[in-house]
This record gives C-alpha cells, structure tokens and sequence, in this order.
C-alpha cells in the first residue's frame, strides 16, 4: 500500500512541476499568426531558391490528410504543376517532423520530398488535391508609444 501511495505523489508532483521544460522554451511575447501556404508555391519556392547546388530533391511542408498518412511515396504530377510538365515530379518519402519554433511556440508538419525525375514512373495523383501547410507568421509588431515633448515653459 505504500508503493501505492508513494507512486499516487509522484505522479501529483510530476504533473504538478514540469522538470523537462527548458527556460529558453517559454512563450516570450505574443503568439505567433498562422496561415495555409499551398503545396504548389512551397514547391514552387523549394526548387527556385536552391537551384545550384545539383540537388533535384527538396523536403517540402504539406498539410495533414489522410492521403498523406497512407503514403504518397512514388507518386508522380499527372499534370503541369508548379513550373513542371506532367511526370516530372515524384514523391519519394513522407514524413512529419518539427518544424521552427516562434515565440516558443512549435508546430509539427508534415513532410513530403519531392524529386525531379526524367520520365514518369509509379502511381499518377493530382498534386494540387494536395492539402496546404499551416505555417506560422510573424506576430504583430506591438504600437510604439511617440516620445513625449517637454511642455513649453
């Protein structure tokens, strides 16, 4: 009966002070916005700002759906998407992953990686059925006060 009680007040204090959360990892102003980008700009964007490093494959956000959980691995755009003509994009790994933090704040995405093939191949799907990724936005910046002019005198 003692273990019993003795776990009963552990687990109260565990809940009740919270060892694992770093200083660093508190809300430190407003909170962040947030917004849907769609899969066909972050696509876009992925593959126009790293274009020389000779990588063709980028890991792209892309919102949660049950499509996604199945497994998209080895689909291709079965359509022009994004600046690409049809079969020249292909999902080659899903995943979900943290994503950067604001204000102390996280948010969790789902992740698609995305290649540039030469030739169709696998299944075909409409990349833009695809759903957008919640991302976050930058919080309002807070009023600044004018400086105060002395009174004439």
């Amino acid at each position: 009966m003692a273990t019993h009680n003795r776990r009963s007040v552990l687990a109260a204090l565990g809940l009740a002070v919270p060892f694992g959360i770093p200083a660093r990892a508190a809300a430190t102003g407003p909170a962040p916005g947030l917004r849907f980008r769609s899969f066909e700009d972050a696509v876009r964007e992925a593959f126009a700002t790293a274009g020389t490093d000779g990588v063709p494959c980028r890991r792209v956000e892309v919102g949660h759906s049950d499509e996604v959980r199945a497994g998209l691995q080895g689909c291709h755009n079965d359509r022009p998407f994004a600046g690409f003509p049809a079969g020249h994009l292909r999902i080659v790994r899903t995943g979900c992953e943290p994503g950067p933090a604001v204000n102390g704040v996280r948010l969790y995405a789902a992740t698609v990686d995305v290649a540039v093939v030469g030739e169709p191949g696998g299944r075909p799907l409409d990349f833009a059925s695809l759903p957008p990724a919640p991302v976050f936005t930058a919080p309002p910046e807070p009023p600044v006060a004018p400086a105060r002019r002395p009174a004439p005198r």
